[in-house]
């Protein structure tokens, strides 16, 4: 194993980094929650410790009055557009203070004031003495009578719906969400742009898309989950008056993917210390997977690559690269890998030392593949990635991974998660973060939520949302290349493999962003990832300063 050679050097970086969650960089991390937690925090605070939901609500305009202080300034035209609930109150808040500042604004109340909550009421009741013009919208005709009104806004704030969204936008509410989306202003969204879920970032009929969003006490999980991640505009995160011992609370284990610097590459080390990794993979056609995960790992930063392939395909593989390792195996009949080679991998596992396994990448479908790969999965006692065909073979037997004593990453796609769950995608996508917590839990494994803003769950219960990546990644083989950077980042000293997963999604998805600022997202190929992941991990060592400020929602 390489890890002898990191005893002196290693053990003191382990201790910061184990310590992240539990206090001393926790400044630099950022929890996000679901509806239910954020309003348990809310009764917490004022139950706990007294603070009144009036004086949360002044905190909430007033974050959104500086945001536009800030970002826009007050020499605009400004319309509230202020929903019967809490959401439109703290949006009026921010109107009140503009217009204490000189600002020209207009309140428009959306929907029956008489089914407003007392919070809201009373804000809107202070705003009308102050002399605040204000209209109301509770029909399609009132939208009409307004549209003229509306469309010479310059600014609008946004506190239609907030957290608190039941089912599908319609009405005339929708029809004024998409008319001011159409009219292409700056917009400042309260909490969460209205018409975004709350617990899944789905968009309900129609959400308004958002300049700027500023969302108090932590992001909701739709601030952060596409496609409500989309609709933010810039992201700023206000915590209010709540007390710090609420919005750390250990209860609350969902993280944004945050850069963690990797330990320091060993003056003296030769090719074993910096990872021996070994990928079980590809078939006849497919000799993209296995090659994409093995180089990538070297291309990663880690030392010793093999690929234990059919033999007909090596020769293919090593003629595109020669770095790799090639260990030719038996085949079937359609040219994938045989059970016959059975206790030869577990040989050559324990030959070479190996320290990290894949296992799945272009493997095929075959049955005897796929029953090989059963059989490998339980007893082979190194961290073992499971991806593409190997997810197949799988599904539906937790056993499998339950019975191992190594540590197992299972890489699914969307897809592939609901084989693995036995859930139609519809209802993972209702709440992702959850469901994935607690098909972690059953798997006893890590699960990499491939997709936009990809998911990590742990099996303590942590989720790590990633925010590295583009649209530009979805392509065949992408996935491959996040397997060896994976084993890459265990490689390099990420020796808490939950620690290597993560940082090697960060840097499978910043090299994504590099070749895409580069080449655009439409160039951007495994290929192109590859050869940009020696620059993402420069910068994660060198600079992880740049990571926290281009993907990281600001606190103010």
């Amino acid at each position: 194993m390489l890890s002898h050679l990191y005893n002196y050097t290693y053990k003191p970086n382990n201790v910061i980094l184990k310590n992240v969650l539990g206090g001393v960089l926790r400044k630099n991390l950022i929890k996000i929650c679901s509806v239910d937690e954020m309003r348990k925090i809310d009764e917490e605070a004022s139950k706990r410790y007294g603070i009144d939901h009036m004086l949360l609500m002044e905190d909430a305009g007033s974050s959104v009055y500086n945001v536009v202080l800030r970002e826009i300034g007050l020499d605009k035209r400004f319309c509230v557009l202020a929903g019967t609930g809490n959401n439109g109150g703290d949006a009026i808040v921010a109107g009140r203070r503009l217009y204490a500042s000189g600002s020209y604004v207009e309140i428009y109340v959306i929907g029956d004031l008489s089914k407003a909550t007392d919070l809201m009421r009373r804000n809107y009741e202070t705003a009308s003495k102050i002399g605040i013009p204000i209209y109301h919208i509770v029909n399609d005709d009132d939208l009409d009578k307004n549209i003229g009104r509306l469309s010479q806004c310059e600014v609008f704030i946004s506190g239609i719906i907030g957290i608190g969204l039941r089912g599908e936008v319609t009405g005339f509410r929708r029809r004024l969400i998409e008319y001011i989306n159409s009219l292409r202003k700056i917009v400042v969204s309260v909490d969460i742009p209205s018409g975004v879920g709350g617990d899944n970032g789905k968009i309900y009929g129609a959400a308004i898309k958002s300049s700027y969003t500023v969302t108090f006490g932590m992001p909701k999980y739709g601030n952060i989950l596409y496609p409500g991640y989309y609709y933010n505009g810039k992201l700023f995160i206000s915590r209010l008056s709540y007390p710090p011992q609420l919005l750390d609370s250990e209860e609350i284990k969902t993280f944004l993917n945050h850069p963690m610097k990797p330990p320091e590459r060993i003056r003296w080390g030769h090719k074993g210390v910096f990872g021996k990794f070994l990928v079980i993979g590809g078939a006849r056609y497919y000799y993209g997977a296995p090659y994409y995960a093995s180089y990538s790992f070297l291309k990663a930063g880690g030392g010793y690559s093999r690929l234990a392939a059919p033999k007909s395909i090596i020769p293919y593989i090593a003629s595109r690269n020669s770095e790799i390792v090639f260990i030719p195996m038996e085949e079937t009949e359609e040219g994938s890998i045989s059970k016959i080679n059975y206790k030869k991998i577990l040989e050559i596992i324990d030959e070479y030392d190996i320290d990290i396994v894949a296992i799945g990448s272009g493997a095929s479908l075959n049955n005897e593949t796929q029953e090989l790969i059963r059989e490998l999965v339980p007893i082979i006692e190194r961290p073992l990635i499971i991806d593409g065909d190997g997810i197949t073979a799988i599904a539906g037997r937790t056993d499998l991974v339950k019975e191992r004593r190594s540590p197992t990453i299972i890489t699914p796609h969307l897809g592939e998660f609901s084989r693995l769950t036995g859930l139609k995608i519809d209802q993972i996508s209702e709440n992702p973060v959850e469901i994935l917590r607690k098909t972690v839990f059953e798997w006893r494994s890590i699960i990499v939520l491939k997709g936009a803003h990809t998911l990590i769950g742990c099996p303590d219960g942590k989720i790590f949302v990633n925010m590295t990546g583009n649209p530009g990644m979805a392509k065949a083989g992408t996935g491959d290349v996040l397997v060896g950077s994976i084993a890459a980042m265990y490689g390099i000293g990420f020796r808490n493999i939950e620690d290597a997963t993560r940082m090697g999604v960060l840097i499978h998805g910043l090299a994504g962003d590099l070749a895409a600022d580069e080449l655009g997202e439409d160039g951007v190929t495994p290929d192109e990832i590859i050869n940009y992941l020696p620059k993402a991990v420069k910068i994660l060592r060198e600079d992880p300063d740049y990571i926290e400020k281009r993907y990281m929602p600001e606190i103010i």
